[in-house]
């Protein structure tokens, strides 16, 4: 098993596609759906992991990021 089927509390979170009558959202829609500020909840991540896929996941995961500074030293 693939370790990013696991939230970050280390719970298994089971894959759309293993499940037959799951339908997969498309990440565009669940980017836009989806509120970044969800990152912290680990249900959250669980839904878009769910139902919009690992790729998208990491997309989202890259959004909710904060900003890098630069350093003014």
């Amino acid at each position: 098993m693939h370790p990013s089927h696991f939230n970050p509390s280390g719970g298994r979170v089971v894959n759309c596609d293993d499940e037959p009558s799951c339908e997969r959202v498309n990440c565009t829609v669940c980017l836009q759906e989806i509120p970044l500020d969800g990152a912290q909840s680990v249900d959250v991540q669980d839904y878009v992991q769910y139902f919009c896929g690992l790729d998208c996941l990491a997309v989202w995961r890259r959004q909710t990021r904060p900003p890098k500074t630069k350093n003014p030293l």
